[in-house]
């Protein structure tokens, strides 16, 4: 069997493996979709906020480096 159709069947093992565990959780625990909507609401905000902190890093990166590049005014003018 070629190394790539393992692989597909791999995937759709875990795929599936992950799947029935779900099925069986909410079999023994009575989920409740408000729960699972209020966790999928923090867990956006949080990437929310990490995305706006990786965008004031870079920011700050970028100024940094530009002012590194701006010429220092000479001495001898």
């Amino acid at each position: 069997m070629p190394r790539a159709e393992l692989t597909r069947m791999g995937i759709a093992f875990a795929v599936a493996i992950a799947a029935m565990s779900f099925l069986a959780l909410d079999a023994i625990v009575d989920v409740n979709s408000s729960v699972i909507a209020k966790r999928i609401e923090t867990a956006q905000a949080s990437i929310v906020d990490v995305a706006k902190s990786h965008h004031q890093l870079a920011w700050a990166v970028q100024a940094w480096t530009h002012r590194g590049h701006q010429k220092e005014p000479s001495a001898i003018e």
